[in-house]
């Protein structure tokens, strides 16, 4: 009996054994089928991983026979020895094309025994000329500028300007220096300068002329107070611009500005007293602060761009002394560029105003707000402005670039704000056309033709 017994627990043990050896080699048998798998998709990631990605043993600059080589490095998202991803590599190269001194931006990469070696190669374009800027429409609207501009300075990417200048409203004398965020400590910028000159700040009445008929035959806007202004400004600004670099998200931009400006009859032209106007005396001292943001990048090639931007603005003017006003303004402007393919971008801008300021600090615009107005057209505490076009380049090489566009641009200024946009806009629709030479960019010229109404300018010649 204890026989059958211990032959039966042993029949037992064994089935129990086999059973779970089934179970083992079963688990044995997933096991290996997940490692093979899970190695399989190891593999392929590493191999994905190394050929997206390349390492670079070293880099070289060539062709830039002005800007230092820190400036082009600086926009690298990586250095010598990194492995980078090639969307690093394209990333960087848009970088150094909206650096802007460039006309053509490349690189490659060569296979050596000592490794990986990167080429950029970078072209300058001449940034440093004499300034001599013709921009006319009619003679109740043009700017004529003389005088000196580096938008490279000794290869620095600092930007030197000094200029005369003239305009409907007066005449000044300007220097304004700039040092780039390639030199500055994370990404900040810094600007400074002054201005001295003279001013004439209108207040426009706008006249309607009927004919016999009693129909609208023109309109005119004649001064009925003016403020000859002799002036003295000194600023400067820091700013940390966002949409150069997408390392720091929140960087306000800063601006001050002390503004001297003293009535000065001598200032005053005798068609300007002929209309007997009233003349506002005064002795103003203020400083003005300002902040702003934006966000968004454009990335630009040449005189193309595509991508957008987002700014706000406000600003304060404190007055110093007793006759200076106290006064809040407040703009925002966007613009969108779309690049569709090697001819045709889609480009569009919108910008928009509001200053608490009275006469003569309130804004007074023309065909700079919209093509073919008369300046004073559009004027009061606030304003806006938007373009939109269609531009197709047809010729795009180191030595010649030509650019055709369409267009639409409309704007308006009231007082009241949202009284803006509750009156018929003032419109122009037009074309224009762009020779430039990209490898000298100061050689440029460009016209435009446009229609805004009965009476409105129809040409503009920009050189």
């Amino acid at each position: 009996m204890e026989a059958k017994e211990a032959i039966k627990n042993l029949r037992w043990i064994r089935t129990c054994f086999i059973k779970r050896e089934k179970h083992f080699l079963g688990f044995l048998f997933l096991l290996t089928i997940f490692l093979i798998s899970g190695i399989q998709t190891f593999s392929q990631e590493i191999e994905k991983h190394y050929r997206d990605t390349i390492k670079i043993d070293k880099i070289t600059v060539e062709k830039n026979w002005m800007t230092w080589d820190l400036i082009i490095l600086n926009e690298l998202q990586f250095k010598e020895g990194d492995v980078v991803r090639y969307g690093q590599i394209d990333t960087s190269i848009i970088n150094i094309w909206n650096i802007g001194n460039f006309v053509d931006v490349d690189y490659s990469i060569n296979e050596t025994d000592t490794g990986n070696f990167m080429e950029i190669k970078a072209l300058d374009a001449i940034k440093f000329y004499p300034l001599i800027s013709i921009d006319h429409s009619s003679e109740d609207d043009y700017n004529y500028s003389l005088g000196y501009g580096d938008d490279n300075f000794l290869g620095s990417n600092s930007r030197l300007n000094i200029q005369w200048n003239k305009n409907p409203t007066g005449v000044a004398w300007s220097f304004n220096f700039n040092i780039p965020r390639q030199l500055m400590y994370k990404n900040m910028t810094l600007g400074f300068g002054f201005v001295v000159g003279n001013e004439i700040k209108r207040n426009l009445d706008r006249i309607i002329i009927y004919d016999t008929d009693h129909k609208v035959e023109s309109v005119e806007y004649i001064p009925s107070m003016l403020a000859p202004i002799k002036k003295i400004e000194f600023y400067g600004s820091i700013g940390n611009p966002w949409h150069l670099d997408y390392k720091y998200r929140f960087s306000p931009n800063f601006s001050f500005r002390y503004m001297r400006h003293e009535t000065d009859n001598s200032l005053l032209s005798p068609e300007d007293l002929e209309y007997g106007v009233e003349v506002d005396p005064y002795n103003y001292k203020m400083l003005a602060l300002g902040f702003g943001e934006s966000v968004g990048k454009i990335n630009r090639k040449r005189h193309r761009a595509d991508g957008y931007s987002i700014g706000v603005y406000y600003g304060i003017v404190i007055g110093l002394n007793s006759d200076s006003p106290n006064f809040h303004s407040f703009g925002i402007n966007a613009q969108y560029h779309k690049i569709f393919n090697r001819v045709f971008q889609f480009s569009s801008w919108m910008r928009t105003g509001y200053t608490t300021a009275d006469i003569p600090y309130r804004h007074i615009g023309g065909s700079s707000n919209v093509l073919g107005l008369r300046h004073g057209e559009i004027y009061g505490k606030s304003y806006y402005s938007a373009y939109a076009g269609a531009h197709f380049t047809w010729i795009n090489k180191n030595w010649l670039a030509l650019e055709n566009a369409y267009f639409v641009n409309w704007g308006a200024g009231s007082d009241a704000y949202f009284g803006l946009y509750t009156k018929r806009p003032k419109m122009a629709i037009g074309s224009s056309f762009r020779f430039q030479v990209p490898i000298a960019p100061l050689l440029s010229i460009k016209i435009t033709f446009m229609y805004a109404g009965p009476g409105s300018e129809w040409f503009k010649f920009n050189l």
